[in-house]
């Protein structure tokens, strides 16, 4: 004689409510197989549909000492699996005080959110210096952060140069320093959401 599982009242109850519905149509079973999945992805799943997030355009009047006259970037970060990871992108352009013309395109690797300021990380995929590539720029982690003053011609926002060079950008999304500075962000609209 074969045996049978062992199911339990609870179960047996459940499923006998769930087939009391006329009204209902049946469902067909999920057939991802659940029993793989551990702890931590089910953490990283949860990390992964939180609701902060940080976008935007940053427009930033400098000073000579960063050696940056004026400089745009427009950006989109959202969290990816596992805190402070994320994904998004990063376009920028600025003028030196030294006459010449940059612009960046990097892919965003972090993101922190706390209130309405967001510290982002990331790594260049294309550098191009007064219209000529530079192969040797790409791979450059980048940080920056950005501050949501609200929305309306009063509130202006804030927002840092991008900074290049810090080797763990990990590090920088995870202890949130008040680095870089922040400028007004006159021309620019920032959007912070935190979770």
């Amino acid at each position: 004689m074969k045996k049978l599982p062992r199911v339990s009242p609870l179960m047996v109850s459940s499923l006998l409510l769930a087939c009391d519905d006329p009204g209902r149509e049946p469902l067909a079973p999920d057939s991802r197989d659940h029993s793989a999945a551990s702890p931590a992805a089910a953490v990283g799943d949860a990390i992964s549909s939180r609701g902060e997030k940080a976008s935007g355009h940053a427009d930033v009047f400098a000073t000579p000492v960063q050696n940056v006259r004026h400089e745009t970037y427009s950006f989109t970060a959202i969290p990816a699996r596992t805190a402070p990871l994320a994904k998004g992108q990063v376009e920028a352009h600025f003028l030196s005080f030294t006459g010449e013309e940059i612009t960046v395109h990097a892919e965003v690797t972090c993101l922190s959110v706390v209130g309405n300021q967001a510290w982002v990380g990331g790594r260049v995929r294309r550098w191009v210096l007064d219209q000529t590539e530079v192969p040797e720029g790409a791979g450059r982690p980048m940080i920056f952060r950005v501050q949501d003053l609200g929305e309306g011609r009063v509130a202006i926002d804030r927002a840092s140069l991008l900074f290049f060079g810090m080797p763990n950008v990990l590090a920088y999304c995870n202890t949130r320093p008040a680095f870089p500075i922040l400028f007004e962000s006159r021309d620019g609209g920032i959007q912070v959401k935190p979770e």
